[in-house]
């Protein structure tokens, strides 16, 4: 019975603390962490969290947006259609930094230029996010995650905005094309997630929305000015000094997606030369498309994801392919369906640069393909029928 009385005690205690702050002490510092990208998917664009250090009170400890929960009911059909509920997560900073370094991840730390009034408030504000009712948030790539948090945070922080340089941007650049840099040996992941944008992606970043990106809000913080005269970053380091050694990266020929697609196209332009070969290629080449078009679609339709709406790839992806492709007869209807999508992929491929989305490159050989399954197929039928009722 007293042990269950101290168990209480402890729990009681513990949420109290997490919901009343501890007044910070003259000694206490306030950091970003920035934290390089790892060789996982889920790391590929590095991570971004803040760090609370006060020796005074024993206290160090990193506030983490970037957390969500494998046991949360229906977690995957949640993560795919945009509804996961990510959380803010208090982690000792020994864990957080001995974690990232087990994983080879190097990491920048800038404390940030406060006044210990504003230490204090920065703080109280973390707890209160970390309040239970209050911890957990939708999700999105571009405009709510890990690194946006923190930049939102820091500004409330001060009664004033605070002076972002933008004199360093490449200005112009899509929110797309900001993703290149960490695709760079994820070429498929890259092609996938090319796919999967929509046209809300080729939006032109501003200064503001280039920090969806841990890096971006690492370089901005450390030219930002509270006022003309005040820097807001105080000082910085690496952890550790020295930088992981860098492990270069030599794609094959199977990491290359436009060549391999180019092999798929080259393959089933020869499969024509065979009935046979031709009627197996069509029906997984059909099946393959219209999933992938059926993806599409329901990225677009049935989730919350704002940056895969309005996805013009769906011009020679069909999800209407899941209807035909196992047909061998293309008489009747079946052969205008194929005519319409081979010109709808036609189309797409005359206008790839002038559509007002970025199309994937590594896609023209499968729709050239659907362009030249789709409308020569056709012709050659027409062709061997006619032969054969001259024949009769």
């Amino acid at each position: 019975m007293k042990h269950l009385v101290l168990l209480a005690f402890l729990l009681v205690a513990g949420k109290s603390v997490a919901q009343n702050p501890v007044p910070l002490s003259d000694s206490a510092r306030v950091s970003l962490m920035t934290v390089a990208p790892g060789e996982f998917l889920y790391s590929t664009f590095g991570h971004s969290a803040i760090r609370v250090f006060d020796p005074a009170n024993r206290l160090d400890r990193c506030y983490n947006y970037g957390t969500f929960d494998f046991e949360q009911p229906n977690f995957v059909l949640k993560f795919c259609r945009g509804k996961l509920l990510y959380f803010l997560d208090i982690e000792s900073y020994k864990g957080f930094e001995r974690g990232n370094l087990r994983d080879r991840r190097a990491m920048t730390e800038q404390v940030l230029n406060l006044t210990k009034e504003q230490k204090q408030g920065l703080f109280n504000l973390l707890q209160e996010n970390a309040k239970e009712e209050n911890r957990f948030y939708k999700y999105d790539f571009f405009y709510d995650n890990c690194a946006t948090r923190i930049r939102d945070i820091v500004e409330k922080t001060f009664g004033q905005p605070i002076l972002w340089d933008s004199s360093r941007l490449a200005m112009g650049t899509t929110m797309r094309q900001l993703l290149r840099p960490n695709m760079v040996s994820q070429p498929w992941t890259h092609f996938g997630m090319n796919l999967g944008l929509g046209y809300a992606a080729d939006r032109r970043a501003l200064a503001r929305d280039f920090m969806f990106l841990p890096d971006h809000v690492h370089d901005m913080f450390a030219t930002a000015r509270i006022d003309d005269t005040t820097a807001l970053i105080q000082s910085e380091r690496h952890i550790p000094e020295m930088a992981f050694p860098a492990v270069p990266y030599q794609p094959g020929f199977f990491e290359r997606p436009f060549w391999v697609m180019c092999l798929v196209a080259l393959l089933g332009l020869l499969s024509m030369l065979n009935r046979y070969t031709e009627r197996i290629f069509d029906t997984l080449f059909w099946f393959v498309l219209g999933t992938a078009g059926l993806i599409l679609a329901l990225l677009w339709f049935a989730t919350d994801h704002s940056s895969t709406k309005i996805n013009f790839n769906l011009l020679w992806a069909l999800p209407t392919h899941l209807f035909v492709f196992w047909r061998s007869h293309r008489g009747g209807w079946v052969r205008q369906y194929f005519i319409v999508a081979g010109a709808l992929a036609l189309l797409t491929l005359v206008f790839w640069n002038v559509v007002p989305q970025e199309m994937p490159v590594a896609a023209m050989p499968l729709a050239f393909l659907s362009a030249a399954k789709g409308l020569w197929k056709p012709v050659t039928d027409r062709i061997t029928e006619r032969r054969r009722q001259n024949a009769a």
